[in-house]
């Protein structure tokens, strides 16, 4: 306020002379002159207020199809971003990995994403997304299907894997040849991009791909696979969140609250799971009621009142680590600040 009143006192000072002027005599253009004077007022207003000067901005995420990062749409459909003080745009894109990419190159603001692509990000390209919200954990949802010529894990030493690489593809496979004694150098890991993979396996290109729903209930049903490993093997180390480019939340200081008020909307709306909330969930995934309600058997949604724990309880910040003890393994780098990574108001 005070900033205002100079820079009024400032133009007050500066119009005086040109009121007694002779060009500004008679009532016409006095008239002119208190319009000229108010229209001068109005943006010294306008330029000092910060609630004013300051259009609403879209936030723009990237969200792939995935069954937890669904329920955003549901806020889409039923105005629950306006409603909790939001503009968000929800990008669609095809995998994890091209939303990764699009927050690199500054496409997006935000993330619907694991914390792998949250450390990817900042290792391919330096870029500090923050996770605001936690979505989910994996319990079953991310495997590692096999051809049916093999029946586990460590028949695969010597074959051939196809991964998304860069995204949480990566980590799944690093976990499950870790946890059984085996090598990265005893598979053939094979980068390709997610719709590939499906081919990739029938046509024995791979020998296995990791796969989620909705990919992984279409694979099932085409193809024969056997499951190889799967993330209950590795309770609470796939998070999928929603994460932001630190420069956006700083300059939205409200930004994690109206979100986090819009996910307990989403929750209290999807609470009975209505036939219209389900036509939402399944409408993008291709996937029937019963195929969407199976998947989610394997996923733990986090609820609004839990949330606060992953932020206050170091939960994130544990997970965090144990993410980057795979993300970071090969790179020669300093000690990673991983606190750059947890969001404080």
């Amino acid at each position: 306020m005070s900033n205002y009143l100079h820079l009024t006192t400032s133009f007050l000072k500066y119009l005086k002379p040109l009121y007694m002027s002779q060009s500004f005599s008679g009532k016409r253009n006095t008239i002119t002159f208190l319009l000229i004077a108010a229209t001068l007022l109005l943006l010294v207003y306008i330029s000092s207020n910060p609630y004013v000067s300051k259009q609403k901005k879209t936030i723009r995420i990237g969200i792939h199809q995935c069954t937890g990062h669904e329920h955003l749409f549901i806020a889409k459909k039923q105005g629950f971003f306006k409603q909790a003080g939001l503009d968000v745009e929800l990008v669609e894109l095809s995998s994890l990995t091209e939303v990764r990419r699009a927050f690199e190159r500054g496409k997006v603001d935000g993330m619907a994403s694991t914390l792998i692509e949250v450390l990817e990000a900042f290792k391919y390209s330096g870029k500090i997304a923050q996770p605001v919200l936690i979505i989910d954990h994996s319990n079953g949802a991310n495997e590692i299907l096999g051809s049916t010529k093999i029946s586990t894990i460590k028949e695969l030493k010597g074959k051939k894997i196809g991964v998304e690489s860069g995204s949480l593809s990566t980590y799944l496979v690093s976990r499950a040849l870790e946890m059984n004694d085996i090598k990265s150098s005893e598979v053939v890991i094979m980068p390709m991009e997610l719709h590939d993979m499906p081919t990739a396996l029938k046509t024995g290109k791979v020998d296995a791909i990791t796969s989620y729903p909705p990919t992984s209930v279409t694979i099932k049903k085409q193809i024969g696979v056997n499951v190889l490993f799967d993330s209950s093997t590795i309770p609470n180390e796939i998070l999928d969140v929603i994460a932001i480019n630190n420069e956006v939340l700083a300059n939205n200081p409200e930004l994690q609250k109206q979100l986090l008020q819009t996910w307990k909307l989403i929750l209290d709306y999807t609470r009975n799971y209505s036939e219209e909330a389900y036509s939402i969930l399944t409408e993008r995934l291709m996937l029937s009621v019963n195929e969407f309600k199976q998947a989610m058997g394997h996923i733990n949604l986090v609820g609004h009142h839990e949330q606060s724990q992953y932020f206050t309880e170091d939960l994130l910040m544990k997970s965090l680590l144990k993410t980057g003890e795979v993300v970071f393994k090969h790179l020669e780098v300093e000690e990673i600040d991983y606190s750059q990574f947890i969001y404080n108001e």
